[in-house]
């Protein structure tokens, strides 16, 4: 880019999360200015006066936008199903895109984008926004340089309660197909999908890969009546370099979060984290090491490098290699049978003018089987 000239950002779909995107870079200077965006909503400006206060124009197509203007970095906020097309436009038309997880659901798919992007010459960055918090960057620096020893095993809790507004808000969520396209949502896809990635992603052989899974044991489960897909699920995945990946996430729960508790044992050193809580290190010495300040990573993080690689220069690591893994693993976990809970299991809270499904002592549960890497079965406990 010319010196002193500021990247033009579009956004694409901002009623979900895109609204995230849209405040942040017009409440704060991300670096770039928003000159455009795509939704197919009515009466957008009326939900967001920005719009019309900063002369922001809404188009209701790409193919209306390109035709009118362009951009250097186009923000994909829209539906799962809708990434792969949209990455694709954006990267034909020549702009950088950065895309909301999860960027697409096959591996074919992964290596087409992978392909458009080094064809278009430009960038295709994907939202893990734990990929970009410099505090996991710089814990993978030092796996990666042998400062712990081998990895040995890691596991994480992580699980967020949804009700009926939630599964309300689009055709898409909980569902396992829409509109003739999968989409596998799931909290082990989505909402609560972070944490896996980011051990993948922290396991991995180089700065801008993730870790393979080759095996997995699960229980899944279906706690909410409605949903298509699982909303409870007990996995653990053994790597393709042997080593154990357990993960534990639901939906139907009381408590409104439940986790982050994370932990990674090493030859020589275990990793903890959780919510509001750095990354933590001791080594068999006794040495701590601290990564990070509170453990809350900026989810816009994202944002602001991606503007500054377009207007400094500079490359993502977090690329759709680097998702393809969880993507993988997502695959696998959905093999696996899924049980119904009995509806006498399932109690049902009305809180803030919404209704939640709540699965009785699920809390428990999940803690009693990360606490001892296993699963429910193996421990005897049941749903």
């Amino acid at each position: 880019m010319k010196e002193h000239e500021r990247p033009r950002i579009l956004l694409i779909s901002v009623g979900m999360y895109g609204q995230k995107y849209l405040a942040e870079a017009t409440q704060k200077d991300v670096g770039g200015d928003v000159v455009g965006v795509v939704d197919v909503a009515p009466n957008l400006e009326e939900k967001f006066p920005v719009l019309r206060e900063k002369q922001i124009p809404v188009y209701r197509s790409l193919q209306d936008f390109y035709r009118a203007d362009h951009a250097d970095l186009a923000v994909i906020s829209s539906p799962i199903h809708l990434h792969v097309p949209m990455a694709l436009e954006c990267l034909k038309q020549g702009s950088n895109v950065l895309c909301e997880k999860p960027l697409c659901l096959t591996e074919e798919e992964t290596n087409r984008l992978a392909d458009a992007a080094k064809q278009a010459g430009r960038f295709l960055a994907v939202g893990w926004q734990l990929n970009f918090d410099p505090a996991v960057l710089a814990l993978k620096r030092d796996i990666l340089s042998g400062r712990f020893g081998a990895p040995k095993r890691f596991r994480c809790l992580h699980a967020m309660r949804r009700g009926e507004k939630y599964y309300n808000r689009s055709n898409w969520a909980g569902k396992i197909t829409v509109e003739g396209r999968e989409v596998l949502d799931s909290p082990f896809m989505n909402a609560c999908a972070h944490n896996f990635q980011m051990m993948t992603f922290l396991l991995g052989s180089t700065m801008e890969t993730a870790l393979r899974m080759a095996s997995v044991e699960g229980e899944l489960f279906r706690g909410n009546p409605t949903v298509e897909n699982y909303d409870i699920a007990f996995l653990r995945f053994l790597s393709e370099t042997g080593v154990p990946l357990c993960y534990y996430t639901a939906h139907p729960l009381k408590t409104k979060n439940l986790g982050q508790e994370g932990r990674g044992e090493f030859e020589h050193a275990v990793l903890t984290w959780g919510k509001g809580q750095p990354f933590r290190v001791v080594t068999d010495t006794g040495e701590e090491i601290i990564y990070g300040k509170d453990g809350d990573t900026d989810m816009m993080q994202k944002l602001y490098d991606a503007v500054s690689w377009i207007r400094d220069g500079g490359k993502p690591l977090c690329t759709p290699e680097a998702g393809l893994p969880h993507l993988l693993a997502v695959r696998m976990a959905q093999t696996l049978p899924v049980q119904n809970i009995a509806p006498a299991r399932v109690d049902w809270l009305n809180e803030d003018g919404d209704r939640f499904p709540c699965v009785r002592n699920l809390e428990e549960t999940m803690k009693q089987c990360a606490e001892n890497w296993a699963l429910p079965g193996e421990l005897g406990l049941s749903l």
